[in-house]
């Protein structure tokens, strides 16, 4: 099951209020997809649904496309998010909790950003992998995530302006709050949520001082996996769907208008690292969490007996 929102809600300005993420200019609505896929062991393939069992292990990822009108855009300059997954085991009632895969940290033999940067490789395999997070898609040309760890953050029942429910929100470690939206009046909370979100970036092609050109920049604009993680599920044996999507409130947004205009920055030149903002179109993927076979007709059966008993 697929689920598509798209991104353009009411926005009352905010006076005098600068944001690092908000930008002026350009805008062309409904022209970007991010979106979600989990890889299903049946198929052996990448798919917007998978049925599984409890105790199961997802792999996931997240892509981005350009699907606008544009000729001009050939390459992703960037985009701040944040993953979430819902109807999420918290409490750990059957012994263990949802957990998710662990982040990749920075190698103290090799301290430089890059080092936690998983390869394009690594984006496509839909196996289990050692640590999880931003997929070079730009090489090492991709930003940190705002100076942040990659952290995984729990909501239950509306904790932290979260919606009602039980999640898992991927963020950087000082985004403590699920991101407001639509941002009417953003405090200092808001924003720095924004800001440490999820940054997938890349420079430009080549650099517009010195004329070099940039070896780490990737060119394409569809399909471009930008994260991967991993869920392992719990023993929770009680059947639930679980929706994996990006908090709309995450994403970045224009500032020059009365809209909440949420977009995707795409590079349209040479020496541009990310002008041109192409409004979202955010779709989720689905995990169908199913009792096992043996387990379902163990259930009927003992029903079947209680009833008789009853008789």
């Amino acid at each position: 099951m697929q689920t598509k929102h798209i991104i353009a809600f009411t926005l009352i300005a905010c006076g005098g209020t600068s944001v690092a993420i908000a930008q002026t200019g350009q805008y062309e609505p409904a022209s970007s997809r991010l979106f979600y896929q989990v890889f299903d062991t049946t198929t052996n393939a990448w798919t917007t649904s998978t049925t599984v069992t409890p105790g199961s292990r997802i792999e996931w990822r997240a892509l981005v496309s350009y699907t606008g009108t544009n000729t001009s855009v050939f390459a992703l300059g960037g985009v701040t998010y944040q993953p979430t997954l819902s109807n999420i085991d918290n409490d750990g009632a059957d012994g263990s909790r949802d957990e998710l895969g662990e982040w990749r940290r920075v190698d103290p033999s090799n301290p430089l950003p890059q080092s936690i940067i998983l390869t394009p490789a690594e984006g496509e395999f839909g196996g289990a992998l050692p640590s999880y997070g931003r997929v070079a898609f730009g090489g090492t040309a991709m930003n940190s995530t705002n100076q942040n760890l990659l952290t995984t953050f729990r909501h239950s029942n509306g904790t932290t302006s979260a919606p009602p429910g039980s999640w898992f929100r991927v963020a950087g470690s000082g985004a403590t709050t699920w991101p407001t939206f639509p941002l009417l009046t953003p405090t200092a909370t808001d924003l720095n949520n924004l800001n440490r979100g999820v940054s997938s970036n890349q420079q430009g092609a080549v650099n517009p001082i010195t004329g070099a050109a940039n070896t780490a920049h990737i060119l394409g604009t569809q399909n471009l996996v930008i994260f991967r993680g991993a869920l392992l599920l719990s023993d929770q044996q009680s059947p639930r769907q679980i929706s994996l999507t990006t908090a709309p409130g995450s994403l970045p947004w224009m500032t020059n208008g009365a809209e909440d205009l949420r977009y995707v920055r795409w590079q349209t030149s040479t020496t541009d690292s990310g002008s041109y903002n192409a409004g979202v179109v955010l779709e989720s993927a689905a995990i169908n969490v199913i009792p096992s076979p043996g387990l379902i007709v163990m259930f009927a059966c003992g029903g079947l007996v209680a009833t008789r008993r009853r008789r």
